[in-house]
């Protein structure tokens, strides 16, 4: 799964780029649905900023951003902001699913009798 790592405003050290090549290879281990990973990080005055780009077939799959006073920080949380974005439409999916089945099993249930 490629990793692309764009700075801006700045440049990242080598610390900066393992620490964020890190957290992307964790984020990808944790979604099935994943083809590609970009982080943008940029400073702003005393601000960083990183963003969370997942990709899936092409298309932007889900996206976050966030401001911290360290680099570290704003990279840890949007990471957590993309988890939890991901998690909550896959538990939406599944409850479509289930409805969907029930709906299913009422109308058949209703024909068979």
């Amino acid at each position: 799964m490629p990793i692309e790592i764009t700075v801006r405003h700045d440049k990242a050290n080598e610390v900066d780029r393992l620490y964020v090549e890190k957290r992307a290879a964790h984020l990808a281990t944790k979604l099935k649905k994943v083809d590609n990973v970009r982080v943008v990080l940029d400073r702003q005055r005393h601000l960083f900023e990183a963003e969370v780009i997942v990709e899936y077939k092409g298309k932007i799959l889900t996206e976050a951003k966030e401001h911290a006073d360290t680099l570290t920080a704003a990279i840890d949380t949007a990471v957590a902001r993309v988890l939890t974005q991901i998690r909550k439409a896959e538990s939406k999916h599944e409850k479509a699913i289930v409805q969907q089945s029930k709906k299913r099993i009422k109308t058949h249930g209703a024909n068979i009798q």
